[in-house]
């Protein structure tokens, strides 16, 4: 199998942090039993600025978001991660419940087998939180489940929503779920009376069935739904609601977003959404999709054959260079059978045209989803063995089936709905191992569809980006283009590519273009080479888009040098300037230089590194702020269900939740050692040593036990409170010393700072996630991409975009979205910092805007941004200007333009 890049991406990673900080605010909000809106609903609102839905049936209060994420954006890692946050961060358990709901028994059983294989990067996800303590099972292994294994670490059940459907007069198997089971009796034993009363009874006794559906009450299992648009129904949400969930975290690409509960449509409370741009930019998916169509079925079969031959032979070429392999695939959408229309292109007939008219080995057509199962016969069709290049279907392919190496869609078919589209439009969309490929064609995906519109076509795929894939359709617009004419074909690997000459200038002497080369990587710098004489530029091969900027940051000190490494690019990758989108042949590229040190003589790009001394000796302060605010809450692990007064199920406090988990477990004897070991492994701390973590965590409890008169038994019985607490404890500290040592660095000698290109950002347009778009009805003119991200329609900021689109000086502005990886930041004490806008002077100059409310501007934090910003234009010779309008004061950007102050 293809080796895939499996490190989560920071789309992921920012999912799970907002994931986090929902369920942390969760805790954070005081709500009496009498408050008409749930902690959870507040929560989400303070997140999102939405409003939110309770799951029907399911207790109210209890945590119900989705997270969004279209088709080849990897939910089921985020699932995994999820995991150990919802157990650190609202259970607060080390033994978490969870019920793993899938669409389907094939895509349980590769959940079931991507969990339980210990070199998976699923496993390893689980594992990062709970180590080797883990039980993966289905339903049938959990109807056995014991007590040990059910206490003694994280329990995941995976498992279809039908395998705890009980319908009326049905005898069905997932009624076992709800039987008295002699299998499961030792988990009902020693049970207090809050305990009992969650649970069934059999009938006229006090005594708890002993099923799997008591089981899990009594665990209050977190619920992870996959492809949660496949589980809507009321009887869905009736059956979540039979196993008292903790909390219920949705993952799907097209989320349902009605809310009208008279006609039993609730919308899902997406917490977070993923945009194709992230995913393009984090190598996730192949875009854009190039279009082509004929209305001879026939001819567009042969187009489709010759792109994939095309592609084959490319992809050769990329092992060669990276040992990647690919076998490109082409999926061949037939038409199904007719009684009415003999002539319709059905799989046979299109098995048949490949065979006899193309000569293609049977061996290497693979039918599904028309009678046939002959995907289900390949164990790894990424196997280098593997001879399959075509595979034909109608509509549905085996479920689960994600193949990278499925470059190509042909229908042989006018594409009629959406629906048509998108069963199998997603296959053709994600990357061979997430990793962005040297050569562009590698990098998009085929469509070759018998049409007479294209228009029509296109419409129909746009349509299924966003209905079946989960894409915005502001971004699908863009995804699809026109293929009609583009050659896939390759120039030799050893082919030379010219650039046009540079102006005559000192910076472009043959000596100082070398010098300036000669700082590049080795195996970069063997295959481009200049001609003091013509002044060109050459370049060996087929330049990336990685070469491509690494050469623009290098040479960024040689005039005229950008334009011609960007035309070098777009000729060694054939890309035509009919191919841009309107402007973009002319446009230079966006380069803004960010601020450096020096160090040892060194010129390094301005970090953390550079004023905080790892690792921290944590164990040398003082815990003062965890004695003054650690209190012991009485009763506040205790609790039980309420009954609101519509007489629903009721959530009134997480330390309900946490209370009914902690009563569960049966734990051993504590001492003070294991406690601080158990502490220490809660708190994430990389810049601290573990010995020093645990000296400052012992002088914490020895502390606040002798201040507090606490035992150590207590201390354990609220080790979740405790970890709290220290937290926030240890934050304060680390920002106190992250500011001590960072204004320091800045009172020894400004001199050792200086902006520089060569260590800066080239914004591209791949990279660029504009999240979420703009969609304003006010046409921007400069901005430097088509699309702007995080943008409103309306306010101060939007008003600041403005003044710089219309601003004479301007040639182009970027709207610079916050915390993503090809952002422009500049680094404070504790964080980066996003200003709102960069713009691209037409003399050159770079300047940069953080618009601020008149509320704000005053804030230290603020000031610390004004600071920064004008050390990186004071260290940047002129070439650089900063400003932070504020009070609508947007004279200001046209003052510091003309003063360059």
């Amino acid at each position: 199998m293809a080796k895939v890049n499996f490190e989560p991406r920071n789309y992921q990673l920012q999912a799970l942090d907002d994931l986090s900080k929902y369920l942390k605010r969760i805790g954070d909000i005081a709500s009496s039993q009498g408050d008409a809106i749930t902690p959870a609903a507040q929560a989400f609102a303070a997140r999102t600025g939405r409003g939110y839905v309770e799951a029907p049936d399911v207790a109210s209060g209890t945590p119900y978001v989705c997270v969004r994420i279209p088709t080849g954006g990897g939910k089921t890692l985020v699932a995994a991660h999820s995991v150990g946050v919802v157990a650190r961060d609202y259970l607060q358990t080390d033994n978490p419940m969870v019920l793993w709901l899938v669409p389907s028994t094939t895509i349980r059983d590769q959940t079931l087998n991507a969990l339980r294989n210990l070199d998976h990067p699923y496993r390893a996800a689980l594992e990062e939180n709970f180590g080797r303590n883990l039980s993966v099972m289905t339903v049938d292994e959990a109807l056995s489940l014991s007590r040990p294994d059910a206490e003694g670490g994280a329990c995941i059940i995976v498992a279809t929503m039908q395998a705890f459907r009980v319908e009326q007069d049905k005898d069905s198997d997932a009624r076992r779920v709800y039987r008295d089971n002699g299998n499961l009796m030792d988990h009902f034993s020693g049970l207090d009376a809050a305990q009992k009363m969650r649970l069934e009874m059999v009938e006229g006794t006090n005594r708890p069935v002993a099923s799997l559906e008591n089981v899990l009450r009594l665990h209050r299992p977190m619920v992870i739904v996959d492809e949660a648009h496949n589980s809507r129904t009321p009887l869905s949400y009736e059956t979540l609601s039979r196993f008292q969930p903790a909390v219920i975290l949705e993952l799907t690409a097209t989320p349902q977003l009605k809310n009208d509960p008279d006609n039993g449509q609730y919308a899902s409370n997406v917490l977070f959404h993923v945009s194709a741009a992230e995913l393009k930019a984090a190598e996730m998916i192949k875009m854009p999709i190039r279009l082509e169509t004929d209305p001879d079925w026939r001819q567009t079969v042969g187009k489709a054959l010759d792109a994939r031959a095309k592609l084959e032979e490319m992809a050769k070429a990329e092992e060669a260079e990276t040992g990647a392999y690919i076998r490109p695939i082409i999926l061949f959408q037939a038409q199904a059978k007719s009684k009415n229309d003999p002539h319709r292109i059905v799989p046979e007939t299109l098995l048949e045209h490949l065979t006899n008219d193309k000569n293609i080995p049977r061996e290497q057509i693979a039918l599904h989803g028309v009678g046939f199962k002959e995907l289900d016969d390949i164990e790894d069709i990424e196997a280098r063995d593997c001879p399959v290049r075509y595979v034909i279907t109608v509509q549905a392919l085996k479920e689960g089936w994600d193949c990278p190496f499925a470059y190509v869609l042909c229908s042989v078919a006018e594409l009629g709905s959406a629906t048509a589209v998108e069963q199998i439009l997603g296959r053709v969309l994600r990357m061979p191992g997430t990793v962005r490929k040297r050569r562009e064609e590698l990098n998009r995906a085929y469509a070759f569809v018998a049409s007479k519109s294209f228009q029509s076509a296109a419409a129909s795929l746009r349509d299924g980006l966003v209905d079946g894939a989960g894409f915005e359709r502001l971004e699908a617009k863009d995804m699809v283009q026109n293929h009609g004419g583009y050659d896939l074909a390759e120039d030799p690997a050893d082919y030379v590519y010219d650039a046009e000459p540079l102006p005559e200038d000192e910076t472009t002497t043959q000596q100082a273009v070398e010098t300036v080369l000669s700082k590049l990587p080795p195996k970069l710098k063997e295959r481009v080479s200049y001609d003091g004489g013509t002044r060109k530029l050459s370049v060996r091969g087929r330049m990336s888009k990685e070469d491509r900027n690494l050469i623009i940051l290098t040479t960024a000190k040689v005039k005229g040098a950008d334009r011609q490494v960007d035309r070098l690019f777009r000729r060694s990758n054939r890309i035509t300037e009919t191919e841009l989108p309107e402007g973009d042949a002319e446009k230079p590229p966006f380069i803004v230089p960010r601020l450096g040190v020096f160090r040892q003589g060194e010129l390094e790009l301005f970090t953390p590194d550079h004023f905080l001394d790892l690792p921290w000796n944590l164990a040398a302060c003082d815990p003062a702020r965890f004695l003054e605010t650690f209190r012991i809450k009485d009763g506040g692990i205790g609790g039980e269900v309420d009954i609101d007064e519509k007489g629903k199920l009721r959530i009134s406090t997480i330390e309900q939740v946490q209370g009914q988990l902690a009563a569960v477990v049966r734990e051993p004897a504590w001492t003070l050692p294991r406690l601080v070991n158990w502490i220490d492994k809660g708190i994430h701390h990389p810049d601290v040593t573990k010995p020093a973590a645990r000296i400052f965590i012992q002088t914490a409890l020895e502390k606040v036990m002798e201040a507090r008169g606490y035992s150590l038994d207590e201390l354990a019985r609220h080790k979740y409170a405790v970890v709290r607490e220290l937290r926030t404890a240890i934050e304060d500290l680390r920002k106190k010393r992250e500011q001590e040592s960072y204004g320091a660095l800045f009172a020894a000698d400004a001199s050792r700072f200086e902006t520089s290109a060569e260590i800066g950002i080239v914004f591209d347009e791949i990279k660029y996630i504009p999240d979420p778009p703009y969609r304003g009805a006010r046409k921007f003119d400069h901005h430097y991409f088509p699309i702007i991200g995080d943008l409103k329609s309306h306010g101060e900021e939007f008003d600041c975009a403005c003044h710089l689109d219309e601003h004479p000086d301007v040639r182009y502005w970027l709207r610079n979205v916050d915390r993503k990886p090809n952002s422009f930041w500049l680094q404070l004490p504790s964080a980066r910092f996003y200003p709102d806008f960069v713009a691209m002077l037409h003399d050159g100059r770079i300047l940069v805007v953080e618009y601020k409310g008149a509320d704000r501007f005053d804030n230290p934090s603020e000031q610390e941004k004004l600071k920064i910003g004008n050390l990186w234009a004071d260290a940047s010779g002129g070439q650089c200007l900063f400003v932070m309008p504020t009070r609508r004061d947007f004279k200001a950007i046209d003052r510091v333009i003309e003063t360059g102050k």
